[in-house]
């Protein structure tokens, strides 16, 4: 059983997002159930009720070739360009929200990837992932900095009190021309550059967030930025970002795009 799998199901449960589709639990002739663990086990440990279909007296032999295709993957539905950055910062946009609704605070743990039907209801909801998918697409080409979490500091920040300073930020970290070396857009540029392992790991992906939001509202004020790094953990020399000089080194709360 796939633990990660059984707690996206939760989630959905627990939000409502959980549809009746034709897909049925499967149980074999002599009670076995041979599709379907993972359904079951979520509502087990959401105690919500859901309706399902149920078949009984399934085909045994039937059950080495159940769930055996290639899985669908949400980016897939979007049917829009730069599909799966859309899909990833639309995560890191409800990681955002955990944050918020957890007065800054960053939760131990996050499930980033979404199920089909809350990804497009979120699209629905963020059309300004959209503007800036192509945007992000070539400042990624041009300095490594990571789309997903750009894109999403992108989207709040066209809804934020400084939309007027979206052009010269994302100009500016595409060319990177003109910068002092006190500027945020040349500290996220050098991030993005030191930045070429991926986002495997939760920690990253929150550090990642973190200093673009960082690197973004120091723009938005106009103001200069000398050290730009975002404290996860304790600081720890094997993170994406350790704590530098000056740091505490103690949990930092997660800032919100202005």
């Amino acid at each position: 059983m796939s633990q990660r799998a059984v707690a996206g199901l939760v989630s959905a449960m627990l939000a409502g997002e959980y549809l009746l589709t034709h897909q049925p639990v499967a149980f074999d002739a002599l009670g076995r159930l041979i599709d379907g663990q993972h359904r079951l086990a979520a509502v087990v440990q959401s105690g919500v009720t859901v309706q399902m279909w149920v078949i009984i007296g399934a085909d045994p032999d039937t059950f080495g070739v159940v769930d055996t295709g290639l899985a669908r993957r949400p980016a897939q539905f979007l049917r829009v360009k730069h599909s799966t950055n859309i899909h990833g910062a639309l995560g890191m946009l409800r990681f955002a929200e955990a944050c918020r609704a957890n007065d800054g605070q960053v939760p131990d743990s996050f499930q980033f990837a979404m199920d089909v039907k809350p990804c497009l209801d979120m699209l629905s909801d963020w059309p300004e992932v959209q503007d800036y998918a192509q945007a992000s697409d070539r400042i990624f080409r041009a300095c490594r900095i990571p789309p997903a979490p750009l894109l999403a500091v992108l989207a709040q920040a066209a809804r934020g009190s400084h939309p007027e300073r979206l052009g010269t930020f994302v100009q500016r970290l595409k060319d990177g021309a003109e910068l002092p070396s006190n500027s945020p857009v040349l500290a996220l540029r050098r991030r993005g550059m030191e930045h070429r392992s991926g986002m495997r790991a939760f920690k990253d992906r929150v550090a990642m967030y973190g200093v673009t939001v960082k690197a973004w509202n120091a723009h938005a004020r106009s103001a200069s930025i000398s050290c730009l790094k975002f404290t996860f953990h304790d600081a720890d020399e094997s993170e994406l970002f350790p704590a530098r000089k000056g740091s505490t080194g103690v949990k930092e709360r997660m800032p919100e795009v202005i």
